[in-house]
């Protein structure tokens, strides 16, 4: 990249300078004059602090901008920068972030820009092999959960700094381990808070929302509170952001928006949806109300996600591959309901790798699309057949009285051919390892207990909370 495409001048609106900064990918923004002289700096950070403290984006970047930044001329050597980490360390260097400092003629012309960690010098702009994460901050809404717990500690793997705001409704396993982690920080609260929310948000990069009541017989159970959680607080969670300037923001949504559908017709982002269940028609309401508020600067993604399958910290027990495999192995027989409808799933390891393929893509590829997560589609009793081809011992039952409306195959080339998603983990796969965890690892062995199911978790946690009243 070249520095030129850095620079901004003194009466460059607030909102267009945030759109250079997002642009870039580098955080940073360089003012200059007329003359190509620097006159200040401007980071992302800069601009969302200036927001929330009510700093009309409209107004002109002068207003903002670091006009005593950090610079090096360039004679810099290895010494004066080893000096320079000294002095910044005397003060408070950024929380898990770099530091970029512009490299300036003796006339005060960026020629480059230097990234420097709090130890060490990482790069500069003009090395052509170096790689400055667009994103480094991320707030997970709901990371406490089945795919979040999974999700987060990808993150801290590919050396994202991560925030988790969720209510813990069912529990913290999903990130006990990652609790001492030092990029890690969790805030205890519930996404209808509105000072919840903009605390959860300060200093952050990029939103990932996976918070919601999951699944249809959950969110049945109290649709006012569904409506509330789902829809009106997915809407208010993005405005918040979109007025904060924090542009990337995506949506966990669900392939059940295409409802019973065309058997066996693949079906696309653009093809005809029909939600059959209210947890359907709240992701669907919320993907368009997201989607409205898209501008030049505010960038929603949508991921339609198939049903999940897989071993999580905080397991789950209620999905369709999930619970056929541990009842064939803990109870020696599983029932497979209907067993012609189509279905699509994705492994949760191969669910966390798409939101992470999606904060690493340019964001204008990313940019108010929405994207299927569906590696692979099959039929019902085509799953169930799998699970007893690989625990042979089961009997399946097929039960033909009671059949799910919802019947779908989906393609997820949109998202492979844009940002180049692939998935690593087979259905196959998925049943291996959830037996391997039971068998070898002695694991789940409460298998029936109502943590692993969200609806029967949430009914019981009501009536609890009605007897104690």
């Amino acid at each position: 990249m070249k520095i030129e495409n850095l620079f901004v001048n003194e009466k460059s609106k607030i909102k267009d300078t945030m759109k250079t900064i997002d642009s870039s990918g580098l955080g940073i923004v360089l003012i200059v004059d007329k003359n190509k002289k620097l006159l200040g700096i401007a980071t992302d950070s800069d601009i969302r602090r200036a927001v929330m403290n009510g700093v009309n984006i409209e107004s002109e970047i002068e207003k903002i901008m670091n006009k005593t930044p950090i610079v090096v001329e360039e004679s810099f050597t290895k010494l004066s920068i080893s000096n320079l980490l000294l002095e910044i360390n005397k003060q408070k260097f950024p929380v898990h972030g770099i530091l970029s400092v512009p490299v300036i003629t003796k006339n005060r012309e960026p020629t480059d820009i230097l990234f420097l960690s709090d130890k060490e010098y990482v790069g500069k702009l003009s090395d052509s092999k170096l790689q400055v994460k667009k994103v480094r901050r991320v707030l997970v809404v709901g990371g406490a959960g089945y795919l979040g717990g999974i999700l987060c500690k990808q993150l801290l793997d590919h050396g994202y700094a991560v925030r988790v705001l969720d209510n813990l409704m069912y529990g913290d396993e999903g990130i006990a381990s990652l609790r001492h982690h030092p990029a890690f920080e969790f805030i205890h609260g519930d996404i209808r808070d509105i000072r919840v929310v903009v605390k959860a948000i300060k200093e952050i990069d990029a939103v990932i929302h996976l918070a919601a009541i999951v699944g249809d017989p959950a969110s049945a159970l109290d649709p006012e509170e569904t409506i509330e959680i789902n829809y009106l607080s997915s809407k208010i969670l993005a405005e918040v952001c979109k007025q904060s300037q924090i542009n990337r923001f995506i949506f966990a949504s669900t392939c059940s928006v295409y409802g019973a559908n065309e058997p066996g017709k693949m079906l696309d982002e653009q093809s005809k949806l029909n939600p059959v269940s209210l947890y359907a028609e709240m992701k669907l309401n919320s993907e368009k109300g997201i989607l409205s508020l898209e501008d030049d600067n505010f960038s929603p993604t949508i991921l339609r996600m198939g049903t999940l399958f897989g071993v999580s910290p905080r397991m789950r027990f209620d999905l369709v591959i999930n619970v056929l495999t541990v009842k064939a192995i803990m109870e020696g027989k599983f029932t497979v309901f209907g067993g012609n409808q189509w279905r699509p799933f994705c492994h949760v390891k191969d669910a966390a790798q798409a939101y992470i393929n999606c904060l690493e893509a340019p964001i204008e590829a990313v940019k108010g699309e929405t994207f299927n997560i569906a590696p692979e589609n099959t039929t019902i009793s085509d799953m169930g057949k799998l699970v007893k081809k690989l625990i042979s011992n089961a009997e399946m039952i097929m039960d033909e009285t009671q059949v799910d409306q919802r019947d779908y195959c989906v393609s997820d080339k949109k998202i492979r051919n844009i940002i180049g998603y692939n998935h690593k983990y087979t259905i196959s796969d998925g049943i291996k390892e959830i037996k391997s965890t039971i068998l070898i690892e002695k694991k789940y062995t409460d298998y029936q207990s109502a943590k692993y199911y969200n609806h029967t978790y949430i009914r019981e946690s009501r009536e609890k909370s009605l007897e104690e009243f």
